[in-house]
């Protein structure tokens, strides 16, 4: 122990006496480890981290699957309560139902979003209130009983200023009075990771202020994400098998509705935030992890070269030590002391810049006034990363030029007083190795780079169905201050018409949901005089409740039939525009015109297809578009509406004005989301997640290759420094500059040459990965393959520019006395 910690003070002092050697070593290893640090806290938030319950290790996610190669999918209530009373796998079992809602209290409403949890959802993640109480056995699983609300604590600091007297006060949920009773304790914020969950309610009241009551009736809705806490000793796996057995039951008792479904048990930590990303975002950690992790290689292979450049100058010090009896060991201890102090560095400093990377992440929020939380956040998973990598890392830069420098020949060291010919290549093939290495881990990440940024070019250019240019949505919803239907309606048309005649304002509508929103609704098709199929075989269709002036103001074209008019009300004949992937479903080769479908049952209601609209990107920028279908609002009214604007001036100078006239109707009436389409399109379900991961590969990429860079322009400068001797005998003998200019720029191009053929041939391999992340570009695309190799081959020889002209400018009287 004593020999070590003189290996480490020897190493300190060592280290301080060449201050500029050690922050180049320090920032290039607190580069590679800051980007490894940031990126494993975003998995550590979705993957690693457990929720802060009871038992979080054996808290499963139950979901539904109608084939296995279909997306994952919640449960329905009913569902859920006959898993719960006939399995024998999980110790208990619960449910929560997220929805907007309003909460109002002394004459202001806001929109907040909420869980509807049964009397054990507490209970059974060992959940307390901070104060008040939470639900009791039984208390509000009976539908319209126990009109109270639990709030969430930020929600409680935020709106209530974190007045504990709110405990017993009266509120409004979606207009009915209900009756605070608590607040949850301050660490748990939500079973929905990203979320900070604003309240929670009892199931039971759950569609009381709509008066719906599908989802305790109808097993086809499926709306119930599902928690269950795993008994001792039982796997996923294992549980999984015993539901299928229950499964099978429920499909010959409901055909209707469960014929093909199973149910499927995943670790809740690799459901985040739904289930349906439980086999991809596996592979997105992977990926970006190899990303990072390569990064973090060059890095170690540019102090690597670094620290041989600095053994060869120390040959003399190590041979003198060896003389006097240091053995082997100990004298690679001492050096790889040295490079693990060196990464020690290094990881303090990454640590401090993957935090400074993580607090600005996790300030970034898809678009929206939800409070969403990635939770970025540090914990003894990411400290305890950091302390490993950074440790792999000293003894990955370290290791090969300690095993070497002990290798070397002492009496010959002695003799020539520490002078080694580094010029010649027998010395230089592993630092040459190295570097070409180097590059090639370097054009790997530089070509994923580009093969993120072509994607996201590629979902930019993708033809939306409609113009997002020069338009203002708005949304609002009556129903947060209790307004009934015809209220509502009322207010509605008032602002519509306000709306209509702001100067600027070219067309106005109204919708329930927009394009590649976080919200919409489903359901599914039935034609008319088709045999009834299984539910697994029913095609669905996304819908949408609109105005009249809805597709002038989106600007999709109507191909066939008519658009909806005033006369389309609540008493006429209920009617729907369909768009060109349903009618091709439902009627292939038919005109569309005239024909029915309902959306209720094969049984009926059925709706009249009126008019046939263009296909649009409803639901994702990746996917084909999917079948969708429009209804009246008045024929299919929806609390929520979005009130969108085409304007002839640029849309954002019209929000003071719409929320002026909007304050005018009702004061207390909050609206949200107010902001541009092209603004819009920048959530979760559009452009966000393809800019993000653009945003991380380019600068993954950029700091690949800058260490590339670096690496190479040190190995060249450095044996260009090493051979001055060589090159005034050259000169001496008559060599022109270029052709000593050529000398030295010959071995970058070998070098960059190597590691961009070793590259490319393992990109082909690594970027595999990548495809089910690309949008219009596959992972091996030659464009991208070509650009990235001719960027990183013209940076390197533009960087070695430097060292090669130098060379040309030694003076032989100089260089013949050079040692």
């Amino acid at each position: 122990m004593e020999s070590l910690w003189q290996d480490i003070r020897f190493g300190l002092r060592l280290l301080t006496k060449s201050p500029a050697f050690s922050a180049i070593a320090i920032l290039t290893l607190a580069l590679g480890i800051g980007a490894n640090t940031a990126i494993f806290s975003m998995a550590n938030a979705f993957m690693f981290r457990p929720l802060p319950v009871k038992n979080a290790d054996r808290l499963t996610v139950v979901a539904s699957q109608n084939g296995r190669d279909s997306d994952l999918n919640q449960l329905s209530y009913l569902d859920f309560l006959d898993y719960k009373q006939q399995n024998d796998v999980f110790t208990d079992m619960t449910e929560y139902t997220m929805d907007l809602a309003g909460m109002g209290f002394k004459g202001h409403a806001d929109r907040i979003i909420m869980s509807y949890v049964p009397s054990n959802f507490f209970s059974m993640l060992g959940l307390h209130a901070a104060i008040g109480r939470l639900l009791e056995p039984g208390e509000g699983d009976a539908r319209g009983s126990a009109p109270v609300v639990i709030l969430g604590h930020s929600y409680w600091q935020n709106r209530f200023s974190g007045d504990p007297s709110v405990i017993g006060r009266s509120v409004r949920l979606d207009g009915l009075a209900v009756t605070v009773i608590g607040v949850m304790e301050k660490d748990f914020t939500g079973p929905y990771s990203i979320v900070d969950m604003d309240a929670y309610a009892p199931i039971g009241m759950y569609g009381l202020s709509t008066n719906s009551s599908k989802f305790f009736t109808e097993r086809a809705d499926h709306d119930a994400r599902v928690l269950a806490m795993l008994k001792p000793g039982v796997t996923p796996k294992q549980a999984e098998a015993a539901l299928a057995v229950i499964s099978q039951r429920l499909a010959q008792e409901y055909p209707q509705s469960d014929q093909g479904q199973t149910a499927r048990v995943i670790p809740e930590r690799l459901a985040r935030p739904e289930p349906s990303v439980a086999d991809s975002i596996t592979l997105v950690a992977t990926v970006f992890m190899l990303l990072v992790g390569l990064v973090l290689l060059v890095a170690c292979v540019n102090v690597a070269n670094l620290l041989l450049a600095k053994a060869a100058a120390r040959e003399r010090e190590i041979a003198i030590r060896a003389a006097m009896g240091a053995g082997r060991i100990r004298l690679i201890r001492q050096l790889l002391t040295e490079s693990i102090l060196l990464a020690a560095g290094g990881g303090i400093a990454g640590a401090l810049m993957g935090m400074w990377v993580c607090h600005s992440m996790d300030s970034l929020r898809p678009v929206g006034d939800f409070p969403v939380r990635f939770g970025f956040s540090f914990d003894w998973h990411v400290f305890g990363y950091i302390a490993g990598i950074a440790l792999a890392a000293g003894i990955l830069a370290g290791l090969v030029p300690a095993l070497r420098v002990p290798r070397a020949n002492l009496i010959g060291t002695l003799r020539e007083g520490g002078r080694g010919m580094i010029g010649d290549s027998g010395h230089h093939w592993l630092r040459n190795g190295l570097v070409t290495a180097q590059v090639a881990g370097s054009l790997i990440v530089l070509i994923a780079a580009g093969l993120f940024a072509r994607s996201l070019s590629r979902a930019e250019a993708v033809d939306l169905g409609y113009d997002p240019h020069n338009l203002l949505n708005v949304g609002i919803n009556p129903s947060l201050q209790g307004y009934d239907q015809d209220r509502a309606e009322a207010l509605l048309r008032e602002l519509l018409r306000r709306a209509k005649s702001l100067p600027g304002v070219e067309s106005a509508s109204f919708a329930y949901t927009i394009p590649m929103s976080y919200y919409g609704e489903g359901r599914l098709i039935y034609a008319e005089g088709e045999p009834e199929k299984e539910k697994s075989r029913t095609p669905g269709a996304g819908v949408n409740s609109i105005s009249p002036d809805y597709f002038e103001t989106m600007r999709i074209k109507i191909l066939e039939g008519r658009n909806f008019t005033e006369a389309d009300t609540r008493t006429s004949a209920p009617v729907a525009i369909v768009n060109q992937a349903m009618a091709k479903l439902l009627w292939p080769n038919q005109d569309p015109i005239g024909r029915s479908f309902s959306y209720v049952s094969a049984s009926g209601p059925y709706v009249t297809v009126v008019g046939l609209a263009r296909n649009v990107r409803n639901d994702s920028i990746t996917e084909p578009p999917g079948n969708f279908f429009y209804l009246p609002e008045t024929q299919y009214y929806r609390a929520v509406h979005v009130l969108q604007m085409r304007t002839a001036v640029p849309p954002e100078t019209l929000i003071p004005a719409i929320e002026a006239q909007a304050r005018e109707l009702d004061p207390n009436l909050p609206l949200f989301d107010v902001m541009t389409m092209e603004k819009s399109l920048e959530g979760a379900n559009g452009y966000f997640l393809f800019r993000m991961g653009a945003a991380f590969a380019s600068v993954l990429g950029g700091l690949g290759l800058l260490l590339a860079v670096v690496g190479v322009y040190g190995v060249v400068s450095y044996n260009a420094s090493r051979r001055t001797h060589e090159i005034g005998v050259r000169m001496a003998l008559g060599a022109r500059p270029l052709s000593i200019f050529g000398l030295v720029l010959r071995q970058a191009v070998v070098l960059v040459g190597a590691g961009v053929g070793i590259g490319l041939i393992a990109a082909l391999g690594v970027t595999r990965l990548l495809s089910s992340l690309l949008v219009g570009v596959s992972s091996y695309d030659p464009l991208t393959y070509l650009a990235v190799s001719g960027i990183l081959v013209g940076v390197a020889m533009v960087a070695c520019y430097l060292p090669a002209y130098r060379a040309t400018r030694v003076d032989p009287s100089v260089a013949l006395r050079y040692e």
